[in-house]
């Protein structure tokens, strides 16, 4: 078992699992501090096991890490039980040469729609996995400015304002994106809140935004608004009944994520409530649910636990009658890891996309991935698609090894 950390948006951690005849799966975990040495570990418990027996494999990972991951529940540990799980389908898939929707029993649908992540403004997000902004290695110097945690080109000039949010919507709209996701919580130059409470005229003007932004798009595509869990209950609670001329289709992570807060900010406005990409598991998104708050999981791939259990979560949202809208801001390979759990789930929403600004993306995989806001699910043995090892070994984070070869930089 090997690792590989190309240096993006965010760091995607690969992990790749073979056979002793070369054939190999792919996976991808959620970031996190130390991530690839801890991959690196856990791994050694697949040696000399069947890449098929993929309940007994993660069993046995989850067993191993629960001293440090709260019973194997939680934590970086089950970041990377989450990667190697979603290898181990890959590899699997190859093995049976069908494609990974198939062998989890079959598909609902022939395509699975697209959000697309769109911050606010144009720029670039650059964060480490201690969520420290960064300027890419890769990108130049050269006329690029850094405002709080954005990056720019120095030929843009007005990056937040409500201009330019249109501009981003419209254009992804032209894409085919029949929604998109914005940040409400970015302020004036760039700056991200951090004060858990709001005035209520930020709050207001914030509203007035929302709804000037929905106007002048003509309702042609949805809008959601992504709080990252920054506010406490009464400014949540405000938000969602000052943004209900807005209508958006959701607002997320209103405020850090639990059952309690999650329905007192349900209870105050008619939005729909999102949470769920930090949770762990299932158990982990059921506590959210657990006062009526949550009206839609987003739960994230390669973070609650791999493939299998983001289609349990898939199954228990049907259910139950909760909207079903998995986090993602993987590279191809962790989306593509979604792609194929959303095949398999009798309702789904929308799965997130998170590349528009990163000019890499695409071209980390030798297929096509999206086309007109929509993935075509894919009929080729495992997750589809194939990395491109030399963009892999061109943006591999500096240090790390590229799987087998050692550090490309």
């Amino acid at each position: 078992m090997s690792t590989a950390v190309v240096e993006a948006n965010f760091d995607y951690t690969f992990v790749r699992v073979q056979l002793d005849d070369g054939t190999y799966g792919i996976g991808e975990c959620f970031f996190a501090p130390g991530l690839p040495a801890i991959a690196r570990d856990v791994g050694t418990l697949l040696i000399g096991g069947d890449p098929r027996d993929i309940r007994t494999l993660t069993t046995r990972m989850h067993l191993a890490i629960s001293a440090s991951s709260g019973s194997g529940h939680a934590g970086a540990a089950l970041h990377a039980v989450s990667g190697l799980e979603t290898a181990l389908w890959d590899l699997s898939g190859k093995i049976y040469g069908e494609p990974i929707w198939r062998i989890l029993g079959g598909s609902f649908r022939q395509e699975i729609p697209v959000y697309a992540d769109l911050h606010a403004g144009e720029a670039l997000v650059s964060v480490d996995s201690l969520l420290r902004s960064r300027r890419p290695f890769w990108a130049s110097d050269d006329g690029v400015t850094s405002i709080g945690d954005f990056y720019w080109t120095g030929e843009t000039t007005d990056h937040v304002s409500n201009e330019a949010i249109l501009k981003r919507v419209q254009t992804a709209a032209d894409n085919g994106f029949g929604c998109v996701k914005l940040d409400i919580d970015v302020f004036e130059h760039g700056r991200l809140a951090t004060d858990a409470t709001l005035p209520s005229a930020t709050a207001l003007r914030l509203a007035e935004s929302a709804s000037w932004l929905r106007s002048e798009t003509n309702r042609a595509v949805e809008i959601a608004y992504d709080c990252h869990w920054r506010f406490d209950i009464p400014t949540a609670r405000a938000l969602n009944g000052a943004l209900a001329e807005a209508a958006p289709l959701w607002l997320e992570d209103p405020v850090p994520p639990s059952g309690r807060a999650l329905a007192a900010v349900a209870e105050a406005g008619p939005i729909a409530i999102a949470s769920g990409e930090n949770a762990y598991r299932l158990e982990g998104i059921e506590e959210l649910a657990t006062h009526g708050g949550l009206h839609i999981a987003t739960p994230d791939v390669q973070k609650v636990g791999g493939i299998r259990e983001a289609q349990q979560i898939g199954d228990w949202c049907s259910r139950t009658g909760i909207g079903f809208a998995p986090h993602c801001i993987a590279s191809p390979i962790g989306f593509m890891a979604a792609v194929h759990v959303m095949a398999t789930i009798p309702s789904v929403m929308f799965l997130e996309f998170h590349g528009s600004d990163l000019p890499f993306w695409s071209d980390l995989v030798a297929e096509e991935v999206i086309r007109d806001g929509k993935v075509a699910l894919p009929d080729r043995p495992g997750l589809g698609v194939t990395l491109n090892m030399d963009l892999v070994r061109q943006y591999s984070r500096p240090g790390e090894p590229v799987f087998e070869e050692g550090p490309a930089n």
